[in-house]
């Protein structure tokens, strides 16, 4: 059976071999799973592509519709 450590980040009991080596600082205290969603979470994302055909879709199907209302449509008796 191979020796565990558990991750400060997300308090689960992984084997050594999923923590990172940290050079002088010996072992992090943070799973490798951790450090590279940490990682993903700081670079910033994408920008996102235009489609126009979407964007006309988008267009016609708010004219079709008209505006909303968030007030309920009263009927009058």
């Amino acid at each position: 059976m191979s020796a565990r450590k558990a991750c400060t980040c997300c308090c689960r009991r992984l084997p050594i071999e999923a923590f990172p080596s940290a050079g002088r600082r010996g072992k992090e205290p943070t799973c490798a799973m951790c450090t590279n969603d940490a990682r993903r979470l700081r670079t910033p994302l994408p920008a996102i592509k235009r489609d126009p055909a979407l964007i006309r879709i988008n267009n016609t199907f708010n004219l079709w519709h008209g505006p909303v209302s968030r007030t309920p449509l009263r009927i009058a008796a």
